[in-house]
């Protein structure tokens, strides 16, 4: 007799909870929903059902990539942004709470909802395709070197309807840009290079190194983005960027030597200093 969808789910949270995967209950879950592809409000009627073969061997094979430290989100290849699901892949960072702040800054202080915006080093694209949404008249150019990040970038726009008021440019963070902008905004690469092989194994293993390198002191990103920034803003421009726990003396150092003034922190959660925003000369 096969083992109904319970029991197999209640044996792969227990083999979670060997590994000392701290959520186990939910992680298998949610592995357990897309072996099966089953959305989540259903699975729960599924409960008394036997489990199918072919479901229990996905599954298998999900739990043992989990149970290794990939993140679900990796082996399901989507995450929840704020209210979005996007497509994620090996070539785009996994987007996390943090850079929520980012967006719910820009909307906060946005100069206009009209606004043209630079999405810089987009990779799945959810910093662009949040704003957009929240805005339905502005527009918006998204950069990444990547031309595999930009394509899962476009597909998540398409996805959520955006895709018509975006353009997609691969270069180098302002290189590829043309024209002038009112907000410039970016989730940069700033982690300090030899501090990457100290980073989280779900991070170091698993995102792409190129979205993480910051260069020797983690501000390579903050110099290219605020030396360029002046010439491709509007007057009254903003530029708005996530930084790392430790980095916003620095990064407003640089920003001021660039000459942007009116510069504000944001505070995350657990009370770092992570959103830096700045204003350019009216």
């Amino acid at each position: 007799m096969r083992p109904s969808w319970r029991e197999v789910f209640n044996a792969g949270r227990g083999q979670l909870m060997d590994a000392g995967i701290a959520d186990a209950a939910l992680d298998a879950r949610l592995l357990l929903q897309h072996a099966g592809g089953v959305e989540h409000h259903r699975i729960i009627s599924l409960w008394p059902d036997p489990c199918p073969p072919a479901v229990e061997a996905a599954y298998s094979a999900a739990l043992a990539r989990r149970a290794l430290g990939e993140p679900v989100s990796r082996i399901i290849g989507r995450r929840q942004f704020l209210d979005m699901e996007l497509e994620i892949s090996i070539d785009v960072l996994d987007p996390r709470a943090d850079t929520e702040l980012l967006v719910e800054t820009v909307i906060a202080h946005a100069p206009s909802a009209a606004m043209r915006f630079c999405d810089i080093g987009t990779g799945s694209g959810a910093i662009a395709i949040a704003i957009l949404r929240h805005f339905p008249d502005a527009q918006c150019v998204a950069t990444d070197k990547s031309a595999k990040a930009l394509a899962i970038a476009q597909r998540n726009a398409e996805r959520h309807g955006v895709a018509n008021r975006m353009e997609f440019c691969q270069g180098s963070y302002l290189e590829p840009l043309g024209g002038l902008f009112d907000v410039i905004v970016s989730n940069p690469p700033y982690i300090v290079r030899d501090e990457i092989a100290g980073l989280a194994p779900e991070v170091r293993n698993h995102d792409p190194h190129l979205a993480l390198d910051g260069g020797v002191d983690g501000l390579d990103a903050y110099r290219a983005i605020f030396m360029n920034a002046g010439s491709r803003l509007n007057k009254g421009g903003h530029v708005f960027v996530e930084t790392g726990f430790d980095q916003a003396a620095a990064v407003i150092l640089i920003a001021r030597t660039c000459g942007f003034a009116g510069i504000q922190v944001v505070r995350d959660i657990a009370g770092h200093d992570r959103v830096l925003w700045a204003g350019w000369p009216a």
